[in-house]
């Protein structure tokens, strides 16, 4: 597998959310001694030249010219990913800011199975066959998924799976053990797996 950093796609985290669920800023939450939302960015770094970040606001601490204001606040990631495509025009590999059991190699294989992709696809991303679940905050949008989003949003319609129909998506299937790495802080009692207990097989 080519292990090198990828100069066209583009690393966008989100980190628009109001983390209503959690009750706190699951962007400052600590994760080896530093806050969730810069270990994703450092991890975005270590498969992409280019780093981005696009929220509701600039925080104090943040790179101010890597930082994106969503332009679509309140419709959840939509907004950002519409953001991101609009402002940077290439292909985006968009993550979550909340996956601390996510790592390179996980990366790598998105982007390797994008190069790879049929000439329509539009998206790629993780995809739970036993579910139909898609990672779609793990996952590659192309710039000609904007017309796609941007009629979703326009109907109201705001879940990315629908928006990007399945045969628009190229899919890495994996299975109940892989689940880990995409494990997400979303709930109170999520917050014990950041003090260095084990990520749960399931989520």
């Amino acid at each position: 597998m080519n292990e090198t950093v990828n100069t066209e796609i583009r690393a966008v985290v989100l980190a628009g959310g109001k983390s209503t669920r959690l009750g706190q800023d699951k962007t400052q939450l600590l994760v080896k001694g530093k806050p969730l939302l810069y270990n994703m960015l450092d991890l975005a770094a270590m498969v992409c030249s280019e780093t981005y970040c696009v929220g509701r606001e600039v925080p104090d601490s943040a790179n101010n010219s890597g930082w994106m204001l969503d332009k679509i606040p309140g419709i959840g990631p939509m907004g950002g990913i519409i953001t991101a495509l609009q402002n940077l025009k290439a292909p985006c590999l968009i993550l979550a800011c909340d996956l601390p059991g996510m790592r390179q190699d996980i990366l790598q294989r998105l982007i390797q199975k994008r190069c790879q992709r049929p000439g329509k696809h539009c998206m790629t991303t993780f995809y739970q066959k036993s579910t139909g679940y898609i990672e779609a905050l793990v996952a590659i949008y192309e710039p000609e998924s904007l017309d796609l989003l941007i009629d979703s949003y326009r109907n109201g319609c705001y879940k990315l799976s629908k928006a990007i129909p399945f045969d628009y998506r190229s899919h890495i299937e994996y299975g109940t053990r892989e689940e880990k790495y995409f494990f997400n802080v979303n709930y109170p009692h999520d917050l014990r797996f950041l003090k260095g207990e084990t990520i749960p097989e399931e989520h």
